[in-house]
């Protein structure tokens, strides 16, 4: 599906980028879903337990509806072989290794 997918392409579409509201979207659900991996917000374990496993069926899903993984990278222009990567590397570390790898989610930034 492609992100475009609610506008009209008219007869001779063009190649244009999502509008600005719409990358600010899809940006906003990818790093909901980091944070639902890395780190509980002062929240039950019980609670994070259930939005880490979201997050990872999220991760890796095929489904293409607005908000899927799949519309995500398609609206930012990301590779969600590399999202899924980050992921699977995340899950395999150790303490340490989890502990700078969220760090480095801080200064995620995705260029207009």
């Amino acid at each position: 599906m492609k992100a475009t997918f609610l506008e009209s392409e008219g007869l001779y579409p063009q190649k244009k980028k999502p509008d600005p509201s719409m990358r600010n979207l899809a940006l906003g659900i990818l790093l909901q879903a980091f944070r639902d991996i890395v780190s509980p917000k002062k929240v039950s374990n019980k609670e994070w337990e259930l939005w880490r496993r979201d997050a990872q069926e999220w991760f890796f899903s095929n489904e293409t509806h607005p908000g899927s993984l799949l519309w995500v990278c398609e609206v930012l222009e990301m590779s969600q072989r590399d999202l899924r990567g980050w992921l699977r590397e995340y899950q395999r570390s150790t303490y340490n290794r989890k502990k700078e790898m969220a760090k480095k989610l801080i200064r995620f930034q995705i260029r207009h």
